[in-house]
């Protein structure tokens, strides 16, 4: 349900510049280079990601030499929702897939269900985790109760 290759590059990038960048301070943007560099992520990818990012309104970006990433709000009213879902790192069921195909329809119907509650009760949780909950972590503890 989750490209974590492509999550974790995500939520890295974005804890970097909440933790390095005080947000609605005036202060420069973190470039995707040095985001990159920092934590040893392929560059292009990380722009790519940042590029999404910005343009599902997480990030504010700024151009030029002295131009980098900026959270565009909050981070408590950022949700681990709206980032996988920004760079895609989501993967949803197929209802249509091949491998469906064969099955009789009350199987299909069943796996349909199962997969689709799934999918709901995980962006259900997503959204009750905000940035500010991930920065805000302590080691060993859980960023919501249970």
């Amino acid at each position: 349900m989750l490209r974590r290759k492509t999550a974790i590059y995500a939520l890295l990038s974005l804890y970097d510049i909440a933790t390095h960048s005080p947000e609605n301070s005036g202060n420069k943007g973190m470039r995707a280079g040095d985001i990159s560099e920092r934590h040893a992520l392929p560059r292009a990818y990380a722009a790519k990601i940042l590029s999404q990012l910005a343009g599902a309104g997480i990030l504010h970006s700024d151009r030029g030499p002295r131009g980098g990433f900026r959270l565009q709000r909050p981070s408590e009213d950022i949700t681990l929702y709206d980032v996988f879902h920004a760079v895609g790192a989501i993967e949803s069921f197929d209802p249509n897939g091949d491998d469906l195909r064969e099955l009789p329809f009350s199987v299909r119907g069943a796996i349909r269900g199962v997969t689709d509650h799934a999918a709901d009760e995980f962006k259900d949780y997503l959204e009750g985790i905000s940035l500010q909950d991930v920065v805000a972590r302590k080691p060993n503890e859980s960023p919501v109760s249970s």
